[in-house]
Order: C-alpha cells, then structure tokens, then sequence
C-alpha cells in the first residue's frame, strides 16, 4: 500500500496548485499510505528543497481542526532535522521538477509518531506542514497558528499545507465502521496535471490513471469544479465539504465509530467488517472496486448493515493497480464509465444512473447556473421506523427549501430491485440524467428485532450540509433520520 520512499521531484508549478488565485505559496505534503493503526507511525512524503515544521490536528466535534499531539521523529529519508524550543525543524533535499499526475511523487520521507500525552485514538486527522525560517520562527499566519497549538480550518488556503490521515483502531471497539472515501477524492483531484474528469479551470483534459501517491487526496488539492452556491468555503471533492460535516455530528450525538478508507475496504486486510454492526458511507462515494462490494455484499449477508447518507454512490469502477506490480495499491485506475447495467443497484439498492446531478454551466471560461431550483423529498411511508419522531404525514414534503435532493442523486431501477421507497423526488428535468431521487431501505426487513442485513440510502450527496445547517428547515427531520437509521442499525 505504500508509495516509494525516495527523493524525486517537487510539483512546484503555480498552476498546479489550486484552483484559487492569487493565493500564498503552499507546503504541500501527502501520506504514503492514507491511514494507519493508532499507536503506531505514519509516513509523509514532504515537498522537496523546503525548511518545515509539521502538526497534527484532529477533525473533532468543532468546524475547526484541533491541535491533537506534537511528533517525534522516527526516521527519514533525504531530510534533515534539529530540535529547536520544542519543535522539530526538517530541511528537505530533492529536485523541483514537476511531477505526473499519474505517477508516484516519490518526494522525501519522515516518518513520524503522535507522543501526546492523550494518545492518537481511531479518527480523521490532518497534518498541517508549515514553512519556517533559519531561527525555526513559522513564516506564513497558518503557521504560527499551528506553532502555538491554536486551532485551524480545514478548507483553503489553510488546506493547501495539509494532508489527511486516518487512524484506524488499534482494536475494534465501537459499532460503526465509518469509511472515508478516498478513491473519489483523488478522481477530483488534477494536482500534476491530470484527473478522471476535465479540469476546465485549468486546462487540464480527462484521464483514467490517478496516482494515489500525491497531494490532495482529500485536503489540499487542485480542482476544476464550480463552486458549491450553498456552501461555498470549502471544495466539494474534499473532507471538509461533507465529511467532515458528518463527524461532527457523530461527535455531537455521542455515537461512536471507528475510521477507515475505502483501501482498507478494498484490502480487507485492516478492517475485519465482522466486528462491527453497520458500516457508514457518507457525501460522496463514488468510485468502488470490485473487491469492495463483494466485502460490503459479504458483510450484508452475515446481517451487517449498511448507512448511505451520500449520492452518487458506488457508481463508477476502478482498481488499484495490478496485482504483483509496483503499482499495486498506488494508482487507481478508470475501468469504465459505470458498471454494466448500473448494477451496483443490486448491492446498494439505488444508483445515480437513475438519478441525477446538477452542477451548473461551462461558459465563456466560467461555470454559471449553479443553483439548484428547490427539491426535496415527499413522503411516501411516513410509519415507517425511518421516520419516527419526524412528524411527516405521507405525501408531505422535506428539504425542498434547503435544496436537500443534490447536487447528485440516486435513483431507483426502472425494474425493481427490491427497494422500499420511503420518499422521493419530482423528476429531475434538466439535470444530468434525468431521472429522480429516492430514500428508503434495501433488504428484508425483519418482522421483529434488531434490522440486519439492511441497507438505508439517503440517495443525495447533500444530506451532511442539510444536517450540519442550524438555518435550515429541514434540519431537524434530517437529523432525526439520521438518528433513527444510525441507532436501530447499531441495535440501540
């Protein structure tokens, strides 16, 4: 899983950098492998020919990142390092030459372990490299902040000088196993040149090969894509946007999980999905392999349930690289458009292929027309234990005002798949596909008990936003759903 150790070269380029201009210059940094056991190192590959220090923060139940433990060095290739007033300083060796998006950055190494006194617990974390002078003084304000352990965001410009890290549990302990999508992330991401989409923004045409081993896969990446009109401080494609969102509302509930990324889903090597009772996708997970559904698939028959509170969801194929190469585990690869027939229906229950998505215009050189006309759900089976304490009569509509269904939904097959549609949307004219957006359960609902086996799909990549919104009408209903899936499908 791990990306070559070694000094290469630095993308320098500004154009690479972000899609925010005129912005102050950057360290970017990235893991060389996305998550790790709690308790144990990490690696990061680390721009080359920089004067740094690093820090950890921790995604908790605030919309700012936390100071969570200062590191100690464990080892490191092609850099330099003193201590100096408690801090570590690094200098980094290695060339400035731009670097592929296809390709592993291969940039200098440390490796580094959390000595906080509290520990580093399962979790979303991110780690903030910061530029310093010959005194070990920090020369940007993100720095300083992260010098004196005060608190920072996890959306640009801050997020540029960041990378996210996940720590799994030393031992599984809670009922949830929330997966963070990382494979979507580095789809979006264009640093080096390149994506599975068109960067527009940047002049950047479509590929199918992503290295995984790079910036950005999940904060600090470049990305063409508008600007999101109902929240516009942090990218889409990027943990702040709906993931982080969703954390902090587990955090507030007291609900516990334990993290993971979907490589860990993919390896099943880390993540033992029989010790958990409901596995958590949220906002938007788009790429699977095939070796991820066919665990998710094995964990539903054994009575695992499984949460969707995302669009878009386990729409489009990849792998990880060939098997026995070096590229096994370091690059993700496009294997098509979609899977045949939409057919990941038949795991989930929905799919975007019957749904569909709405992002706005490309004119002129500008995105334009990214607002949404307000959709919402309506009622179909208000009785439903979904909707418990929710108040809803059938026929009745939530979330329209907050523009919930969007910016990409899921629908259901033309042919029946067995889904029970709780709600849905109006037909999605003029949207990317077209069709229309559900909610509800996937499974054979047992007739008492504890539901197992289950999957609940919220069909829209927006419900974190709704959620996390104290301004929006819906919210309430939005939270009480989420609380009535989370806890029957924990057996609470």
């Amino acid at each position: 899983m791990a990306c070559a150790a070694r000094a290469g070269a630095a993308n320098v380029a500004s154009a690479h950098r972000s899609a925010h201009h005129g912005r102050a210059r950057s360290m970017q940094i990235y893991p060389v492998e996305p998550s790790f056991t709690a308790g144990h190192a990490f690696t990061l590959g680390v721009q080359p020919r920089a004067r740094f220090s690093v820090a950890l923060y921790r995604q908790q139940g605030g919309e700012a990142l936390a100071y969570a433990s200062p590191v100690s060095l464990v080892t490191a290739t092609h850099v330099t390092s003193r201590a100096l007033d408690g801090h570590l300083i690094f200098e980094s060796a290695g060339s400035a030459t731009p670097m592929r998006f296809d390709e592993d950055w291969a940039w200098p190494t440390i490796t580094v372990t959390p000595t906080g006194s509290a520990g580093v617990t399962t979790g979303a974390y991110a780690v903030v490299a910061y530029e310093v002078d010959a005194g070990g003084g920090p020369t940007t304000e993100l720095g300083r902040r992260c010098a004196a352990h005060e608190a920072v965001h996890g959306y640009p410009p801050d997020s540029d000088s960041m990378c996210l890290i996940i720590a799994r549990p030393s031992v599984p302990s809670a009922p949830l196993a929330y997966i963070i999508p990382l494979a979507t992330y580095h789809a979006y991401n264009s640093l080096g040149g390149g994506c599975f989409y068109e960067d527009r923004l940047h002049g950047i045409p479509a590929a199918t090969k992503v290295s995984l081993c790079r910036p950005g896969g999940g904060l600090g990446a470049q990305l063409g894509e508008p600007v999101d009109p109902y929240d516009p401080r942090s990218p889409r494609q990027q943990f702040t946007h709906w993931d982080a969102k969703f954390l902090r509302w587990l955090a507030a509930q007291d609900l516990r999980c334990d993290f993971y990324t979907d490589l860990d889903l993919h390896t099943g090597a880390t993540l033992d999905l029989a010790r958990y009772r409901c596995l958590l996708s949220v906002g938007h997970h788009e790429y699977w392999s095939q070796a991820m559904r066919d665990n998710v698939s094995r964990f539903l028959q054994g009575g695992g349930n499984v949460a969707v509170f995302g669009g878009n969801t386990c729409f489009r194929p990849i792998d990880y690289g060939a098997r026995g190469t070096p590229e096994h585990l370091t690059v993700m690869n496009r294997l098509a458009p979609s899977w045949p027939g939409h057919d990941e229906a038949q795991l989930l229950g929905l799919s975007y292929g019957h749904g569909g998505g709405h992002w706005g215009e490309w004119i002129d050189g500008a995105w334009t027309n990214t607002a949404r006309a307000p959709t919402g759900f309506t009622v179909r089976q208000a009785s439903h234990w979904v909707f418990g304490g929710c108040g809803l009569a059938d026929g009745e509509t939530f979330g329209a005002a907050d523009r919930l269904v969007g910016y990409e939904t899921d629908g259901v097959p033309a042919t029946s798949s067995g889904f029970q549609i709780l709600a849905t949307s109006p037909p999605l004219i003029g949207w990317d596909i077209g069709g229309a957006g559900a909610l509800g359960v996937f499974g054979a609902e047992p007739a008492a008990g504890p539901p197992a086996g289950l999957v609940f799909h919220c069909g829209t990549t927006d419900w974190a936003r709704v959620l996390m919104d104290p301004g929006a009408r819906s919210q309430a209903v939005v939270a009480q759903i989420t609380r009535n899936v989370l806890r029957a499908f924990c057996g609470e």
